[in-house]
């Protein structure tokens, strides 16, 4: 099969006056990642709708039994059929997250078809193969299914030789961010490609886990169970062999750093400049290796600072960019009006303050409620009575912020495909931004509630929260897939 990697050699259309910080890029690059943005956007709500379909969370829809009953398998089987599936829609997540940042961030344009091949291929093969597998239990969807996540990983390398930075070369100093640079060398680029690098670090973690796992082939072990496991089965044991330390740390930190990704992305998106932008950018990379550090050897102190620093970055582009769609609403006006119309001027764009609000929630419902049970964790969770309890925080928190970083990222394509205020765009924002306020709210007054206290109430609040998120994911799709064949359109005509 022959793969098309090159694109035609045309500018976006529907990102021609987009107000943020892509059409600048756009104009001086010769490609066009429009298509791949939708083409890895389809692949992830098919895997979603084919989740829903068979998956054991929507059952009760339908009696409590699961609508296509093929599992046949113990909790083993079960937790190794709920890691296929978490890595099958992970990977291409990841994949659609590092095409985002080509949007924002230079990269040698030479490397761009070898990172569609590798990332785009990957995707598909092993979010397709990955899922299929865990249904089918077919061998060799699952060899697929490596060689896909392979491909990724390869697609990471090139990303950091594509991105590296050379002071006073590359990227040219003269376009660079006011703020960026730091005796030639442009400090955002040196951030990505350091994070790409621990990223590709925690990945050979989970790999040599699942390699000594089911293979007993790195560490020789020889454990009694060579089957799958979730690391939160495993996470109150005090002595932890090489592979629990492994997958521990894997899960800890793969989202984290893809949190981070999206983290940068906001800074471009919300023109943050000057000084502050220099120590932000100064303080990320700091943020960005203490907290992977932290978990490759499972420390929480050093877990916690990371994440500290890297909250302070979050709440300033947060600020910054709420403040910047107030100016570009007020104009001239901005200086002399009252500070009610200012806040009021942040609504004037509800994707954009949809977008800023979710990114300074976040860090309540999850780094600093993280961080609150992290430091209760030996003295108040790891009792009998909070067994449960911990249980539930330690599955659901990672749950909640992956679904953050999906509402951050549909919100971004919103406002690239769609840059102007629309009633359909203003509906999308509106339900994601009440949604999952909602939903991340009453997910966590479940997660830490006390053990005596009923858990009904939350979960069943939480999930309103979710089916509003749902409707705006939906809306959401609408308007992109909407704008981009809209675009498709005036290419013709051209």
């Amino acid at each position: 099969m022959k793969l098309k990697i090159e694109e035609k050699n045309i500018p976006p259309i529907g990102t021609a006056e987009l107000t943020m910080e892509t059409h600048e890029k756009e104009e001086k690059s010769k490609f066009n990642y429009n298509k791949i943005h939708i083409s890895l956007i389809i692949l992830l709500v098919c895997e979603v709708l084919f989740l829903l379909t068979f998956s054991e969370p929507m059952s009760f829809i339908w009696g409590g039994e699961p609508l296509f009953d093929i599992y046949n398998d113990d909790l083993m089987g079960r937790s190794a059929r709920i890691v296929m599936i978490y890595h099958s829609i992970a990977t291409p997540f990841v994949a659609a997250t590092t095409f985002w940042c080509f949007e924002f961030f230079e990269i040698r344009e030479k490397y761009v078809p070898s990172l569609k091949v590798t990332l785009v291929t990957g995707s598909f093969i092993s979010g397709i193969c990955g899922l299929l597998f865990a249904y089918t239990r077919i061998r060799f969807l699952h060899e697929f299914f490596y060689f896909g996540l392979f491909l990724v990983f390869l697609g990471g390398v090139i990303f950091i030789i594509a991105a590296w930075p050379v002071p006073n070369k590359f990227p040219d100093p003269k376009e660079a961010t006011d703020g960026a640079l730091f005796y030639g060398l442009d400090l955002e680029n040196y951030s990505m490609v350091l994070l790409a690098f621990c990223v590709l670090v925690s990945i050979v973690y989970g790999a040599l886990a699942a390699m000594e796992v089911f293979t007993n082939s790195i560490w020789v072990l020889n454990r009694p169970n060579q089957d799958a496991f979730f690391a939160e089965e495993v996470v109150k044991v005090l002595i932890h062999d090489h592979p629990e330390e492994f997958i521990v740390s894997h899960l800890h930190i793969q989202l984290s750093l893809t949190g981070a990704m999206i983290t940068m992305m906001g800074y471009k998106i919300s023109k943050i400049k000057g000084t502050i932008y220099h120590i932000m950018l100064f303080l990320c990379p700091i943020g960005i290796i203490t907290i992977s550090y932290g978990a490759w050897v499972l420390n929480h102190y050093l877990i916690w600072v990371g994440a500290g620093i890297l909250i302070l970055c979050t709440i300033a582009l947060s600020i910054n960019g709420l403040m910047e769609i107030s100016k570009e609403h007020l104009g001239e006006n901005y200086t002399a009006t009252s500070l009610g119309n200012k806040i009021k001027g942040m609504f004037a764009d509800p994707a954009r303050f949809a977008l800023y609000w979710i990114y300074l929630y976040a860090q309540i419902v999850v780094t600093i409620c993280g961080i609150s049970v992290g430091l209760r964790t030996r003295h108040i969770f790891r009792t009998h009575e909070y067994v449960d309890v911990e249980y539930d925080f330690n599955v659901g928190h990672w749950h909640v912020l992956a679904v953050l970083l999906a509402v951050l990222v549909i919100l971004i394509a919103i406002k690239h495909f769609q840059p102007e205020t629309t009633r359909s765009s203003s509906i999308a924002a509106w339900l994601l931004s009440i949604g999952g306020t909602w939903a991340f709210t009453f997910a966590n007054a479940y997660m830490m509630r006390k053990p005596t206290t009923d858990k009904m109430p939350t979960m069943i609040l939480t999930f309103v929260g979710v089916w509003i998120m749902i409707l705006g994911f939906i809306f959401a799709i609408y308007v992109i897939l909407h704008a981009h064949r809209h675009d498709l359109k005036l290419l013709k005509e051209k």
